[in-house]
């Protein structure tokens, strides 16, 4: 079965939005709106009946959830929160992996370029302020930035230590589920040999008594020819002694 009219529209609209943000996204106001109408289309697609395949429906979740992000990174107030915010936009492996790599490149450097326009200014706006005064602004401005990476590193380190975890219970759950299933199969080979060794047994048996049915009847019979032959020749002596009597 082929996709339905939802999931065409779906990959036609995300195809759409991918290219209008790598355009440039800050300009075009429908973009927020396209992107709900997306946000809406995969939840009707994941409740239907006929809904594609799981890795297909996280493909289509991580590619609207990445334009939601973009989304949201620019609605934050400050330079320094959309640089660390764009640095974890990060495009998850897709079909599209190629365009929205783009799409983060350029996001983070436009952000990392306004941040770094907001500190030379804020520099040049301080006017007639003395020498000393100019370099506490500018390390503070530093510092904060230095703050901004710090926390964006340890982010990084916890998702990755997050992940690590998530790979090691995956790993410990597939190898009991191997266990087990390695477990269920040799019960099945046993069950299976000892279901036809029954079955063998049973056969000889059956033939066995068979055979002995066969002998008592043979038995029997003998035994009735031979009662047979006796009265026969009891008759005969009997006729022969009354004859004599006469």
């Amino acid at each position: 079965m082929g996709p339905s009219r939802l999931e065409v529209n779906l990959k036609g609209l995300l195809v759409q939005c991918e290219l209008r943000a790598k355009e440039n996204f800050q300009t075009d106001w429908r973009l927020d709106k396209y992107i709900g109408a997306l946000d809406e289309m995969l939840r009707n697609l994941q409740r239907m009946p006929n809904k594609p395949a799981k890795d297909t429906l996280g493909e289509y979740a991580r590619r609207v959830d990445f334009l939601k992000g973009l989304i949201h990174t620019q609605n934050l107030p400050t330079p320094e929160e959309k640089v660390v915010a764009a640095q974890l936009l990060q495009p998850g492996p897709s079909s599209s992996q190629v365009i929205t790599k783009e799409i983060h490149q350029k996001t983070t450097s436009k952000y990392a370029e306004e941040l770094r326009d907001e500190l030379f200014s804020s520099e040049s706006s301080d006017g007639p302020k003395t020498l000393r005064q100019r370099k506490v602004s500018k390390v503070s401005s530093g510092e904060d930035l230095d703050a901004l990476l710090r926390h964006h590193h340890a982010m990084q380190e916890k998702i990755a230590e997050d992940m690590l975890s998530l790979a090691r219970n995956l790993k410990e759950q597939s190898h009991l589920a191997s266990t087990i299933i390695k477990k269920d199969t040799e019960v099945a080979e046993k069950s299976g040999s000892l279901t036809d060794e029954n079955f063998e047994r049973l056969k000889l048996e059956s033939a066995r008594l068979e055979e002995h049915t066969r002998r008592a009847w043979r038995c029997w019979m003998w035994v009735m020819i031979a009662v047979v032959v006796i009265i026969f020749v009891n008759m005969v002596v009997f006729m022969k002694v009354m004859k004599k009597k006469k």
